[in-house]
């Protein structure tokens, strides 16, 4: 149960890491899936950090579990998004509704 809330809150600490990271650099809205999935792989990796092997359950190799608890991390922040749509917070809302990408300035207008 305790790798399960693990992974519950590493979603949580990735969803808020992705969303801080698109307020600096909002080009990265339209990345989005891809930024917050190889985030994932990458600090699942930088941890050394195996859920299934807490519930021995095998890989033919290590960098398979270690590659598929990032996997499972990066989809538990769409749970996270949606709990917080759900509950009405406009942390809920989509990328593109959150940072949406302005155009140059013209200086004609």
């Amino acid at each position: 149960m305790y790798h399960f809330a693990v992974i519950l809150f590493l979603g949580l600490a990735l969803f808020k890491l992705v969303d801080v990271i698109e307020d600096f650099v909002p080009g990265l809205t339209r990345w989005h899936g891809l930024v917050t999935m190889a985030l994932a792989v990458i600090g699942a990796y930088a941890l050394d950090y195996n859920v299934f092997s807490g519930w021995q359950a095998t890989f033919r190799d290590a960098w398979m579990g270690r590659a598929a608890t990032g996997l499972a991390v990066g989809g538990m922040t769409s749970c996270w998004r949606a709990a917080f749509h759900y509950l009405g917070s406009a942390e809920g809302d989509a990328p593109e509704v959150k940072h949406p990408m302005h155009g140059p300035r013209s200086m004609a207008a």
